[in-house]
């Protein structure tokens, strides 16, 4: 087997069960709205109420998210003028070029000599960014940098920042209306569902049998919420750890130098540093964990669920065996 025929299994394999694992959570998602809608008989109030929220955050996130990342993380721009982000600037120019992207994304740094890291956003390739930190510029050398740097414009080149805001954004709408829910039931329990039970001794059932559907309705909501959250979770982590996969195999296709990423990681790896300005919300954006949890380099089976990011050691080993498939292709 060649290293190119090998590549490209590996590349089709994570792309079907992207695909896969999109299509389980698009369906999970509406199964949410359609299944209240169905148990209460009010179809499709609910299901057009919760798409419109989610329409919302994938809005918010599309058209401000790339600012508010570089915000968080405290990135500035590049200084040309530093021999170190120059060099950094003409690997991401080249790799561009190579990649056939219009125009090369923005460059930004975060200052912290500590840690190695980078990370890439932007919805579209004209409007990408990506940041590495000053760590990485002093730690790597340039072949090591530039299959980092081929990382982060494989994520750009598919669309997986996008792919990640839409999945998050109804993943965030089945939150705010499970939150909704618990918080407005608490607060009928503790108030309206008293005044309802007391006023329906003086008069009838019928605003006895009002409350307890009220509170049906929306135990029914946080409850199915809570479930959906948890489950949605799982398939967005699921989806993050596929991509980073895919993206080292894009960034041995487009480097053909799968020694320089596997020595990266290695040196990645070994940097014990948690970058101060990262935080859980943008962790799945970086090539490795920059809050350095120990859950990302474990291989158990619960790790395998929660974990942003595969364990680098198994996306090295991955790595090493193209690297060795391409010794093979070349005797």
């Amino acid at each position: 087997m060649s290293f190119t025929v090998d590549f490209y299994e590996e590349s089709r394999k994570n792309v079907r069960k992207t695909i896969i694992l999109v299509m389980v959570f698009l369906v999970m998602m509406i199964a949410f709205g359609l299944i209240i809608d169905l148990v209460f008989g009010i179809l499709p109030i609910f299901t057009l109420v919760f798409l419109a929220i989610a329409s919302i955050q994938t809005l918010i996130s599309l058209i401000s998210g790339k600012e508010i990342i570089l915000r968080s993380a405290k990135a500035r721009e590049l200084k040309v003028n530093d021999p170190e982000e120059r060099q950094l600037m003409n690997i991401v120019d080249e790799l561009s070029i190579a990649a056939g992207m219009g125009k090369p994304p923005e460059v930004y740094v975060i200052d912290d000599d500590s840690v190695i890291n980078a990370f890439a956003s932007g919805r579209k390739q004209e409007d990408s960014v990506v940041c590495v930190t000053s760590g990485l510029l002093k730690s790597l050398d340039r072949e090591e940098t530039s299959g980092v740097i081929a990382h982060e414009l494989s994520h750009i080149i598919n669309r997986d920042v996008l792919l990640m805001t839409l999945i998050s954004a109804l993943l965030g709408a089945v939150v705010i209306v499970q939150l909704l829910a618990f918080r407005a039931l608490i607060t009928y329990l503790r108030f309206g569902a008293i005044g309802a039970a007391t006023k329906s001794r003086r008069s009838s059932k019928k605003n006895d049998n009002s409350a307890l559907a009220v509170i049906v309705f929306l135990a029914v909501v946080a409850g199915l919420g809570a479930l959906f959250s948890f489950i949605g979770r799982l398939s967005l982590l699921a989806v993050s750890r596929t991509r980073e996969y895919f993206a080292d195999a894009r960034a041995v296709e487009l480097t053909r130098n799968p020694s320089g990423l596997a020595s990266a990681l290695r040196k990645i790896v070994t940097s014990s540093a948690k970058l101060q300005t990262a935080n859980v919300a943008t962790a799945h954006l970086f090539i490795s964990d920059p809050l350095k949890r120990k859950i990302n380099n474990k291989t158990s089976f619960f790790a395998s669920l929660w974990s942003t990011h595969p364990p680098i050691a198994m996306r090295r080993r991955v790595i090493e065996k193209w690297i060795a498939i391409q010794r093979v292709s070349k005797k």
